[in-house]
């Protein structure tokens, strides 16, 4: 899965790793950087709307007005392929989540250590996500985004069993663009970048509170 992110670049950079020109600017400016939980906003890169390159801050989680449990921050790729009428509404609202990295935990129920897994080029990582905002709407889990997951393979399944479908930079300017059908966008997600464009460090412990926002967070321990 992918329950926390780090996302402690500046805006220019993210954009840069696509390329990405965006008309308007982020309305809110300031964010979590270094330990980016669901529930939050963090940045995101769309073509919604007028089919403009934007970003905006966006609400991590999905919940739609007659779901009863809490906003879904994930979507299992698995199940987005098919058609599940929760995920459906929401396949022609793509976006990217530009991020440093991703944090996940491995071991035994009351002693699970943290990760930190980020691209081994150091480039940023560009997660595949789907939501119900457009534009003008306001910013809740309502109209919230979810990163999609895979399968993990190689030797990140020792860490955690799934993983965020993270997209190369053509792939990523294709599944945020608003001509690309949903059947050819879903085709992008089989693609993803392999494990091997990773690595990953144990990290401090402390960051497991979603309140510790030190740049420590991803710096290794071992």
């Amino acid at each position: 899965m992918c329950g926390r992110i780090k996302q402690a670049r500046s805006l220019q950079e993210y954009q840069e790793s696509l390329p990405w020109n965006p008309r308007t600017a982020l309305e809110v400016a300031e964010g979590l950087r270094y330990n980016v939980p669901p529930g939050t906003r963090p940045i995101a890169l769309h073509r919604l709307g007028d089919g403009s390159e934007q970003a905006d801050r966006l609400f991590w989680g999905y919940r739609p007005p007659w779901y009863r449990r809490g906003p879904a921050s994930n979507a299992r790729l698995d199940t987005v392929l098919k058609d599940s009428p929760f995920w459906r509404p929401l396949l022609t609202r793509r976006i990217i989540v530009p991020a440093d990295g991703w944090y996940e935990w491995a071991g035994d129920k009351g002693d699970k250590q943290p990760w930190f897994i980020s691209a081994r080029d150091e480039a940023p990582i560009l997660m595949a996500g789907i939501t119900a905002w457009q534009p003008r709407r306001e910013v809740l889990a309502e109209t919230g985004f979810a990163i999609i997951t895979d399968d993990a393979a190689g030797g990140m399944v020792d860490i955690h069993d799934r993983r965020p479908v993270c997209l190369a930079p053509d792939d990523a300017l294709a599944w945020v663009d608003p001509a690309v059908p949903v059947a050819d966008a879903l085709g992008l997600l089989s693609t993803p970048r392999p494990e091997s464009a990773f690595r990953w460090w144990q990290v401090t412990r402390a960051m497991g509170n979603s309140r510790y926002q030190l740049p420590d967070a991803s710096v290794p321990v071992n």
